[in-house]
């Protein structure tokens, strides 16, 4: 996955859709992604990536 990836959150039944902004370090060293709403510019959350699943799994629309 990569900055830009549009993903969802199996750990919530896959009900939003985000947009990769950033990656960061969590608190156990494992790498986090930080997520934008794709239709509620407000919402920015951070997950796991391991608890994300691509909408493009080949990179291209």
């Amino acid at each position: 996955m990569k900055v830009g990836d549009l993903v969802t959150r199996k750990s919530h039944g896959n009900d939003i859709t985000f947009c990769i902004i950033d990656f960061k370090a969590g608190q156990n060293g494992e790498c986090v992604a930080v997520l934008k709403a794709l239709y509620n510019h407000t919402f920015i959350v951070d997950a796991p990536v391991d608890d994300l699943e691509n909408l493009l799994p080949s990179g291209k629309l």
